[in-house]
């Protein structure tokens, strides 16, 4: 068990500086040619523990993403042999994208092409006293649920 990084009340509001899911190993000025260093054994980090005073196993832990913030530039990257898809992309790729406070990324700047953003929290979960457990796949009490519906406006319902 991690000892917790903080404690809060219910009602609390606070905030945590997430990095992204390679834990900062890739910069703006990154290439493909980085994905060769990568060390997957940093993949999806997580921050916390939180330790919510009063809550209790058979309490519901209430959840509400208030704000988030995006950074100015972001990455998709294909790893060869990882992910669901990776029969079907067997050469590594990487895309850096510079992302706009107004909502937007660019695909290509000097073609005016942009994709909309849909920031939204990857890894959420409370934790479970089974021991140490892979951040990779969702559980039941969160985890790596990756859902674009867990955004600005909507609440998390996780079990104590």
């Amino acid at each position: 068990s991690i000892p917790p990084a903080l404690h809060v009340k219910s009602g609390d509001e606070i905030t945590f500086d997430c990095v992204d899911a390679l834990n900062g190993q890739l910069t703006a000025e990154s290439t493909v040619a980085t994905l060769e260093t990568i060390n997957m054994g940093a993949f999806n980090p997580v921050n916390g523990p939180v330790f919510v005073d009063g809550a209790q196993p058979g309490d519901t832990l209430q959840v509400d993403i208030l704000r988030i913030e995006n950074p100015e530039w972001g990455w998709t990257g294909l790893f060869p042999g990882f992910g669901l898809l990776a029969d079907e992309f067997p050469e590594p790729a990487l895309k850096i994208w510079k992302l706009e406070p107004e909502g937007f990324a660019w695909f290509d700047e000097k073609k005016n092409i942009k994709v909309p953003l849909g920031p939204f929290a990857g890894e959420m979960g409370v934790e479970q006293k089974t021991g140490a457990l892979s951040t990779a796949p969702p559980y039941h009490m969160g985890g790596n649920i990756n859902t674009r519906h867990i955004t600005v406006g909507s609440t998390l319902f996780l079990p104590v």
